[in-house]
């Protein structure tokens, strides 16, 4: 009986230990996000904008730049987060690199305004986006 109770526990013991050995680890890889981060607006003849990549991710960027809003003196509108749906884009030519990635936009969208709030984005291969820090400048 004794022979019998141990055999059983090792075979017990050897079904959870081949069970746990199939479960993978590698079944549970959270993916790695991608990050950016907007920094600060510089005019030098055109306004130098800097998407700021912090983390790649594992998903491809097919689209990256600046979403503004810009405003008259007197505007109405107090909504100033500027989105996908809520905004304007100044998309980067080339693409997303770690580190900054700067274009200058030398367009006339931002005359007669008094101030614009501005961030970077990302739009992933999936279709999401991800968004840098609000930032403002006011004329």
């Amino acid at each position: 009986m004794k022979n019998s109770l141990q055999s059983s526990s090792w075979m017990l013991f050897s079904v959870i230990c081949l069970f746990f050995s199939g479960c993978s680890f590698q079944d549970h890889v959270i993916p790695e996000l991608l990050q950016i981060g907007t920094e600060t607006v510089a005019y030098n003849d055109g306004w130098n904008f800097k998407v700021r990549a912090d983390k790649l991710g594992d998903t491809p960027v097919t689209e990256h730049g600046i979403l503004y809003l810009a405003f008259f003196r007197a505007s109405n509108d107090n909504d100033y987060v500027p989105r996908i749906e809520h905004g304007s884009k100044i998309k980067f030519d080339g693409t997303l690199v770690l580190g900054a990635n700067t274009y200058k936009y030398t367009g006339n969208a931002f005359a007669g305004r008094y101030f614009f709030y501005y961030r970077a984005y990302a739009i992933k291969a999936d279709g999401s986006v991800v968004y840098g820090e609000i930032r403002n400048f006011t004329f």
